[in-house]
This record gives structure tokens, sequence and C-alpha cells, in this order.
């Protein structure tokens, strides 16, 4: 029997590719520690959620460094991307918004792989439910690195994408390392004085959803609008996503990892399965 599909997937801070002796570095507990067991993990965690969803939204970060050539794709990634392809094939809406580790997309995932490219946050309205959705990196022009300011610069990305990939993307590989070093102390969540709550109580527009990545912290508030704020928690170490039911109007973010390890599948359905849920509908 067919399974009706009803649901919205949301998930960020993948960081393929990122290596084992950075993880180990971050003093985090490592489920998915060599980047092919990362890579096998999400994989499968996709094909997990391709039964029901109606669509996914890739909440950046997903490559720990993303930069497409004209005529060379990046190496790795094989399986992500072929699986991507095959839910955009079979009628899932796949939505990329760009991170600060991999905003250098050019039309490759547009062309080859039929991903929705967002530049920024944007509003997406779902069976009559308002999502903001974005990374959460440079909100309110907060972009704060000399170094992607440069990169976004499109004479300087002409100049770097001159450079031979084998150059470019080890330069760029080991900028992503610095930075995501650089970046632990500021993964912390500041409630009313943190730049992404300013962002979502200033947003100009009515909103039942705030969803945004980037700190690698797992938040969920009520903002004095009413608006629920919700920050995923990284899918690295924890496997963290959400997902929202447009039938029956639920929202709620799961550990993927505790649902793999006590009920053997990706998607928990069952009742044992609520305890690992973090609900967010009042």
């Amino acid at each position: 029997m067919h399974q009706v599909r009803s649901k919205h997937y949301f998930v960020a801070d993948v960081h393929l590719g990122v290596q084992l002796r950075e993880s180990i570095a971050l003093q985090e507990p490592i489920v998915l520690q060599k980047p092919f067991e990362r890579e096998k993990g999400f994989v499968d965690w996709l094909n997990a959620i391709s039964t029901d969803a109606l669509a996914l939204y890739l909440l950046g970060d997903i490559f720990d460094f993303w930069w497409e050539y004209k005529c060379v794709v990046p190496k790795g990634y094989v399986r992500v991307l072929g699986t991507l392809a095959h839910l955009v094939d079979s009628g899932v809406a796949v939505h990329f918004f760009k991170g600060n580790h991999d905003r250098w997309s050019f039309g490759y995932l547009e062309r080859e792989v039929g991903i929705h490219i967002h530049h920024k946050p944007e509003m997406i309205e779902v069976g009559g439910t308002r999502f903001c959705l974005g990374h959460g990196d440079g909100v309110e022009g907060r972009s704060g690195r000399f170094l992607q300011t440069l990169f976004s610069t499109p004479s300087l990305q002409r100049c770097f994408a001159a450079i031979h990939p084998r150059w470019g993307m080890a330069l760029g590989h080991r900028w992503s390392a610095h930075n995501r070093k650089k970046e632990r102390s500021s993964h912390t969540f500041s409630k009313e004085r943190d730049h992404l709550t300013r962002f979502a109580q200033l947003y100009p527009h009515p909103v039942d959803y705030f969803v945004f990545g980037h700190l690698h912290t797992p938040v969920d508030i009520t903002l004095p609008n009413g608006a629920r704020f919700v920050v995923l928690g990284e899918w690295m170490h924890s496997g963290c996503y959400a997902q929202f039911d447009e039938g029956t109007g639920k929202f709620c973010c799961i550990d993927y990892q505790s649902v793999v390890c006590n009920e053997g599948n990706g998607v928990p359905d069952s009742e044992s399965s609520r305890p690992l849920e973090r609900e967010m509908k009042e």
C-alpha cells in the first residue's frame, strides 16, 4: 500500500567530510567518527524518510567545505548526492539553505541534483503554518569573517576558482577546519541577547516557527510574539533533526541515533519512540 506523504524534514550541520581528528578535538560524544561512516549514516537517514517525506530542508553546513568549479565536481559525497537526486526524482522537494561552510554553490546542485537553493533566511508556508528557515550565520548583516567576505566577492571568487582544485580544495578544507575550531566558543545561545533571537523578534512578517542551525546547540523557546524559536542540534555527532507533519500539525525534534539504536529505523512512529522527541506543539 502506498504511504501518504505528509512530513517535512529539517536538518543542519552534518559537516560531511570533516576528519576524525577534528571530531575528537571537539570533546563531544562521537557516533559517526569517520567521514565515510558519517556519509553512510546520513544516507541511511535520507532513505528512511523517503517513504513519507513531502519536503526536505537542508539548513546549511551539510558539507564541511563545498566549492563548485566550472568543470570539476568536488571529490566525495557521491552517495549523498545520488540519494538526494533520487528523492527529487521521486517527488520530494529538496531545499538547500547555504551555510557558512557550504555557501559556494554556483549551479551544479540545482542543475544536476534538482535542489532549490536559498541564499538567505526565507519564509515558507506549509499547510497554513508559516516557517522562517535559514542556517543562522550572517543574519543582521553579521557575516563577521574577513575571509568569508572575500570569498563572497565575485572578482575574488574568480581568482580562487583559477587555482588548481588540488590546491584550492586543500586550502578550503584547511580554512574550514580553522574556522570551526575558532567558532567552538561561540556555539552557545545567549537568549535575548543572541543575534538569532533579535533577528526573529524583529522579523517583519508573522511566523509560527523559526528554525535555524549553525549553533550546534539545541534550542526550543517561545518568543514574546508567540512564535516558536528552534535551533537544531548538529547532526555531526548526535543526528538531531526535526519533522513537521502537515496532516496533524505536529512539530518535533528527534535524535536519529537514539531512534536507530532503540527502534531500528530512522523515523519514529510507535509509542515507544515518543520519549526521544522534544515536543514543540502546545
